[in-house]
């Protein structure tokens, strides 16, 4: 009976102390991307499609604390901007612009992007009804979130990761419901 007493409340400590080390995880990544107020770096994105061939870019991403992200791509039909509440995307010679409060796909996209880089991970989990877990992988942290229910549209998955010294993100892939995956890497 001491056995089985001990052994509950050294499983009940393990939650706990486990619990506790995502919350101050989750608060580091948050601090640390506050003080990011702009950063530029060279990216590569991978769009895997099951229906298409897999297809690769590379650009420079420019992300401001105002709610500012550009990502200008190196060939020059490709750009996306977020800034004031506002969304272009030029893609294949089509210039498309969204008002992201009356877009929810537009702006969940937005979102998604803002508050990853951002740090804004309980507010990210939170609109998009996930699980959320962080992990220590080395110097980095990885973010792994999880849709609670399958929905029509939106991420299944989404993993983010972020250097531990400075709160960079330096990787993220996001895998919606209807089998695309986006996958960004940016040079540290």
């Amino acid at each position: 009976m001491k056995r089985l007493i001990s052994f509950v409340f050294s499983l009940l400590l393990t939650l706990s102390l486990s619990a506790a080390s995502q919350e101050q995880m989750i608060k580091n990544i948050a601090s640390l991307c506050a003080k990011i107020s702009e950063t530029t770096s060279k990216f590569s994105e991978e769009r895997t499609n099951p229906r298409k061939p897999k297809q690769t870019f590379q650009g420079t991403l420019t992300y401001r604390s105002d709610n500012y992200l550009s990502m200008e791509y190196t060939v020059d039909t490709e750009k996306f901007l977020i800034e004031n509440g506002k969304m272009l995307n030029r893609r294949e010679g089509k210039t498309m612009k969204y008002d992201l409060s009356k877009n929810l796909p537009m702006r969940n996209l937005s979102n998604t992007l803002l508050y990853s880089f951002s740090g804004q991970l309980e507010k990210l989990s939170k609109e998009q009804n996930t699980t959320l877990e962080v992990k220590e992988q080395g110097d980095c942290y990885l973010v792994v979130l999880d849709a609670v229910k399958k929905q029509a549209r939106g991420y299944s998955h989404i993993e983010i990761t972020y250097l531990k010294k400075n709160g960079q993100l330096i990787e993220m892939k996001m895998d919606e419901f209807n089998g695309l995956s986006t996958l960004y890497r940016l040079v540290k």
